[in-house]
């Protein structure tokens, strides 16, 4: 008997070994989409505009490519969200870009949440490795080609149309408990920053109030699906009390910005954005508000 319980034994680590040989299934490779040059190149511009400086630029050694780093990202999803996750790593820079597809239901809202893109959904600093990990695609363009691109489109801008206009003012008012039917009587004025075609987000500047304001969403900002049901997340920044040199001040808050966020984006939106003004007189009857836009 004990003869058999041996050989069992013996035959179970066998199976065992052969089963721990078996090797990982290789990671998939990243969707063709995202190594487009014409989408490579609108990524490089919004980090251009949002989070590189004149170190990034001047650190640049003579190189004959610009490499990205592209793989899926292997992060566990809900049951039913078939959104796609992937990031891309510009090595030289030392930045990393997290981007999303979305596609998944919101039941409550009955709403359906798909993106027509990747979108960039979170940006890091972070220490190149030596080498692609495993499952990386590499797409190389030239560096002097992007240079070119960035410096061309540096001041180029696309802006939401009058009916965004429009549902940025209401849900803003909703999103301080204000009737957005109302009107607030006086001089109002917003600068608005540029859209960026793979970045679902939006900042706004309310010069009267010193108020930073971000729109973002899984939901592409243009469907007005994302306004009707309040599919977005709005974040407000008083610029005069929730700025500090470093986040290093206040460890594990996300309330305030740092003075080279908010420089970054006050230079999007009054210098490279729209002003809108909004002259909103007493009411007296059926009148409507005068608006101007520069």
């Amino acid at each position: 008997m004990s003869k058999w319980i041996g050989r069992l034994a013996g035959l179970w680590a066998i199976c065992a070994g052969a089963a721990a040989a078996v090797p990982a299934p290789a990671p998939a490779a990243p969707p063709a989409e995202l190594l487009e040059p014409a989408y490579l190149y609108e990524v490089t511009r919004h980090l251009y505009r949002w989070y590189l400086d004149e170190a990034d630029v001047e650190k640049q050694a003579p190189a004959p490519t610009f490499p990205f780093w592209v793989r899926r990202a292997d992060v566990a999803l809900d049951e039913g969200d078939r959104s796609q996750l992937a990031t891309i790593l510009l090595p030289v820079l030392g930045v990393e870009v997290q981007v999303k597809k979305a596609d998944y239901a919101i039941d409550e809202l009955g709403l359906a949440v798909r993106a027509k893109g990747f979108r960039i959904a979170n940006v890091a600093r972070v220490p190149a490795p030596a080498e692609p990990p495993p499952g990386t695609a590499v797409a190389e363009l030239d560096p002097a080609e992007m240079r070119e691109y960035l410096f061309r489109t540096r001041f180029q801008s696309e802006f939401p149309d009058a009916a965004m206009f429009e549902r940025l003012r209401r849900t803003l008012r909703e999103h301080f408990g204000l009737d957005p039917d109302e009107r607030e009587a006086g001089r109002h004025v917003v600068h608005v920053a540029p859209l960026s075609p793979v970045a679902n987000e939006l900042w706004l500047y309310v010069e009267n109030k010193k108020l930073l304001v971000r729109f973002a969403s899984d939901v592409d900002l243009e469907n007005p699906e994302t306004w009707k049901h309040q599919a977005l997340g709005i974040r407000t920044f008083d610029v005069l009390t929730q700025t500090i040199v470093s986040h290093d001040e206040t460890p594990g808050s996300n309330e305030f910005l740092t003075r080279d966020q908010v420089g970054r984006a006050l230079y999007n939106c009054l210098v490279l954005g729209r002003r809108l003004e909004v002259v909103n007189p007493e009411r007296t009857g059926a009148e409507q508000p005068e608006t101007k836009r520069e």
